[in-house]
């Protein structure tokens, strides 16, 4: 029986060395087939005992090893095909085998030279490993070779194939948990070659590094943690969210699972934490629940230390962030409090000096995790975080870097006291703020519960009030101090029984005065509404009442000294513009400021703006004097000593003349007459006259044709006053209507125009003396020149005429109706003169000579 077995083993054996010699053929066809061959041959229902299948390798390994070496790429994917199925599927275990085996693996794809120059052969060669390492995993046998494996994979993960690099690192996690005891040895030496491939483009190389980087330095000393954490800190910015899951997964791992993890707790922490904010909803829900594992773990690990918040303090604080579904266990907010001091400092120094987007945003999340995890005990880091927080909401260009800081000071305000914010954020403020400053302080107070900072909001708004601290032309500064009213109007709870109110108008008023052309003015205007409705007022001119005045005292600071530019001067016009009945109730704060922004020796272009707002103003007077007090003798120095008379007085140059007109404007909407208010009383309007009506016949000479006009509009309206008050004089008359007639030759149409619509205003109801026989060569004057013009070729001019002809008719119709009978044959207007004769002859002489 023996023989026969032997004969048997011997016949085996003999038939595979037979197929073997086919792998000694010159023809690659041959010996390509020859390897379909053997598998064959192996592969039939013949049962091989190890000891024939050991025979059958130590007879013939050089043969079919030496296929890996072949010059033809086909043949050395068969004889690899081949030596997978046998190593892996038919010799059974035993390191005799991979003896011979790994050295031709390590020529081939573990060295520094690139032996094999097929990438699909690499590939499939390293497959071959990857299997070996599966089939052998936990066994003695493997062990030996861990050496090979590491220098194999040391120069394979470095490979310019995508693939290869990507199963390269899938092989070593392979391996570590192959040799879970002996891969400690080497693991260290693996850790540059895998890190190599975390800047590769392709994602999943990535993600495959980024585990095997994990699993090494589970088995590496401190110094490989050491060494991977700031690269994996760098995937936390990866634009693939698996990627970012993936440095997730690693530091939850090591969290819970490295052995000297309570020593580095705060270099692993924040690439676990930054997930917990990620744009990604999955990987947000993932780090949360991979952060509840390590906090719980912590907490079991550490009960005794926290017995007393577990046992006491297991209800959230009264006030907690409203936009947080579920407070982080205890294990959780321990854990980032007792490594909070050294997170601090590396994060600021991210936060506010990376260079790269990507690396500030990721940092905003983790702020707003650990301001969350921390509560009140981030208090202890705020001097260095805080700065940071400044400088990312200055120049981060990146919306999302701002939106991550706001969100983290409303998280601070929420559990830090005002006390110990306000102590550092306000002194930085008084020394001379930016927008960054503003927009952390908007966050800390409008996160900050109302109970808590009710009462502090005045001397927020005081600090803000400062003339140093809330003028600026800048347009995100201005913008973040309205936020930051809008967050103080929001916590005002105290209507207007303090100086609250006053702070937040003043400033909401400057950033009326100095807005940027790029700011939409409604924003403005909406947090001054909502102002008003905190101080409990019904109407927007309650607050203007209220604060006008001591508004005026703090700006009227020596305004000759303004100019355009000026802050205050801005201010100072907004509130003539805006502020309505508080106009009257503050005459001699305005009269103040107005005489020295409008002296003669005060800035031109300050005071040209002035007079254009003035007019303006009192285009209202009807309103802006409704309950006006001492108005006679502030109307009496503005117009007739300090401001009018003055400006209206010639002076050369372009600016001076331009002062003049505006001038003259703002005195027309001033003698406009009102149904509402009296201006002017018949004791103050005489004197008023007998020094305006010399400048403004000299002004109807003015180079000016507006100022020309204006002076034309203010004759009659000063007229039409006088008569009122039963003041106006036949030598006013005889001093007036010469010039006006003379208008008549202007150049400018629009100021002739202007003059015979404002004749028959002036001629209509001249004093009674006029019309006497005296005043005859006066008569003759006019009708003589009127008469000029009816000839005029535009009919607009005709029709104008005919009216102020109409009112010298009822000076004197006899003078009127002789004379166009004289001159009618020498005019071309027949038809004017036939009217005028008609109708001014059916005239009663009760109407003449009333």
């Amino acid at each position: 029986m023996t023989t026969e077995k032997q004969t048997d083993s011997e016949e085996k054996i003999s038939i595979f060395k037979k197929i073997c010699l086919g792998l000694q053929s010159s023809d690659r066809k041959v010996r390509k087939q020859t390897y379909l061959d053997t598998e064959i041959y192996l592969s039939k229902d013949i049962d091989f005992t190890d000891q024939e299948l050991r025979v059958l390798f130590t007879e013939t390994y050089i043969y079919l090893l030496n296929g890996l070496r072949d010059k033809t790429e086909a043949v050395r994917e068969q004889a690899i095909k081949f030596i997978t199925f046998l190593i892996i599927h038919k010799l059974p275990l035993n390191d005799f085998y991979l003896t011979y085996v790994f050295p031709v693996i390590v020529e081939r794809i573990g060295t520094v030279e690139l032996i094999e120059e097929s990438e699909e052969v690499r590939l499939q060669m390293l497959q071959l490993l990857n299997d070996i390492i599966t089939r052998y995993s936990n066994t003695v046998q493997l062990k030996p070779f861990l050496n090979d494996c590491v220098i194999i994979l040391c120069e394979t993960v470095k490979d310019k194939f995508p693939s290869i690099k990507e199963l390269s690192c899938s092989t070593i996690i392979k391996l570590a948990a192959a040799l879970p005891r002996d891969f400690h040895n080497q693991a260290e030496v693996l850790i540059a070659p895998v890190l190599s491939c975390f800047g590769h483009q392709r994602y999943k190389v990535r993600v495959e590094a980024i585990c095997a980087i994990g699993e090494i330095v589970m088995h590496s000393s401190y110094k490989g943690l050491d060494e991977t954490v700031g690269p994996l800190a760098e995937r936390l910015f990866d634009q693939i969210p698996a990627v970012r899951r993936a440095v997730g997964k690693v530091a939850g791992r090591w969290l819970l699972e490295y052995r000297d993890r309570y020593s580095f707790f705060h270099k692993i922490l924040p690439l676990l934490l930054t997930g917990l904010n990620d744009e990604v909803l999955e990987t947000r829900m993932e780090a949360a629940e991979i952060w509840e594992k390590v906090g719980m773990q912590f907490q079991n690990e550490n009960e005794k230390d926290l017995k007393d918040e577990l046992d006491y303090l297991v209800l959230p604080p009264k006030h907690y962030p409203p936009h947080v579904k579920q407070r982080p266990n205890v294990g959780c907010r321990a854990l980032v409090k007792r490594n909070i001091s050294k997170m601090a400092p590396a994060l600021a120094r991210e936060l506010a000096g990376s260079w790269q987007e990507d690396v500030r945003v990721r940092c905003g999340q983790l702020l707003c995790a650990l301001a969350l995890h921390a509560e009140a005990d981030i208090a202890q880091t705020l001097p260095a975080l805080l700065p940071a927080m400044y400088a990312a909401a200055r120049y981060d260009q990146d919306g999302r870097v701002v939106d991550n800081v706001v969100v983290a000071g409303e998280i601070l305000g929420c559990f830090v006291g005002y006390d110990t914010w306000s102590a550092l954020v306000l002194p930085t403020i008084d020394e001379g703020p930016h927008y960054g400053h503003l927009t952390v302080l908007r966050s800390l107070v409008r996160g900050s519960p109302a109970e808590r900072i009710a009462e502090c909001v005045e001397e927020i708004g005081k600090a803000l009030a400062e003339d140093s601290v809330c003028c600026s032309r800048k347009k995100n500064y201005q913008l973040e101090m309205v936020r930051c009213v809008q967050a103080l109007v929001e916590k005002h709870t105290h209507g207007t029984n303090n100086s609250t109110g006053y702070y937040l108008f003043k400033i909401i008023v400057i950033q009326l005065s100095l807005k940027h052309p790029e700011i939409d003015g409604k924003i403005i205007e909406d947090v001054l509404d909502e102002l008003r409705a905190s101080l409990e007022l019904k109407y927007n001119r309650e607050m203007w009442d209220l604060y006008t005045g001591r508004l005026l005292t703090e700006i009227g600071d020596n305004p000759r000294i303004w100019t355009t530019v000026s802050d205050h001067e801005c201010v100072f016009l907004t509130v003539l513009s805006r502020c309505e009945e508080a106009f009257g109730k503050n005459l001699d704060a305005i009269g103040n400021i107005l005489r020295e922004v409008l002296d003669t020796e005060g800035d031109a272009e300050s005071r040209l703006k002035t007079f254009y707002v003035l007019a303006t103003v009192f285009e209202k007077k009807d309103v802006i004097f409704k309950d006006a007090v001492g108005l006679a003798v502030f109307l009496e120095k503005l117009i007739e000593v300090e401001i009018f008379v003055p400006s209206l007085v010639w002076h050369a140059g372009a600016t001076a003349e331009a002062i003049r007109t505006m001038a003259a404007s703002c005195l027309q909407h001033a003698l406009t007459p009102s149904n509402e208010v009296e201006l002017f009383s018949t004791e103050t309007l005489r004197p008023l006259s007998d020094k305006l009506l010399p400048l403004l016949v000299s002004l109807l000479e003015d180079a000016s044709w507006r100022s020309r006009q204006i002076a034309v509009d203010c004759l009659t309206l000063l007229g039409e006053e006088d008569r009122r008050k039963e003041v106006w004089r036949v030598e006013d008359l005889v001093a007036v209507y010469p010039e006006i007639l003379k208008r008549l030759d202007d150049p400018t149409e629009k100021v002739r125009l202007c003059a015979l619509r404002n004749l028959p205003v002036i001629l209509r109801n001249v004093p009674p003396e006029f019309k006497s026989p005296h005043y005859k060569a006066h008569h003759e004057l006019i009708i003589d020149t009127l008469l000029t013009h009816f000839d005029d070729d535009d009919e607009q001019v005709q029709e104008l005429v005919y009216d102020v002809l109409e009112a010298v008719a009822l000076i004197n119709k006899k003078e009127l109706l002789d004379k166009m009978e004289r001159h009618k044959p020498m005019l071309r207007n027949q038809k004017g003169c036939d009217r005028i004769i008609r109708n001014f002859e059916s005239l009663k002489i009760e109407e003449i000579d009333c």
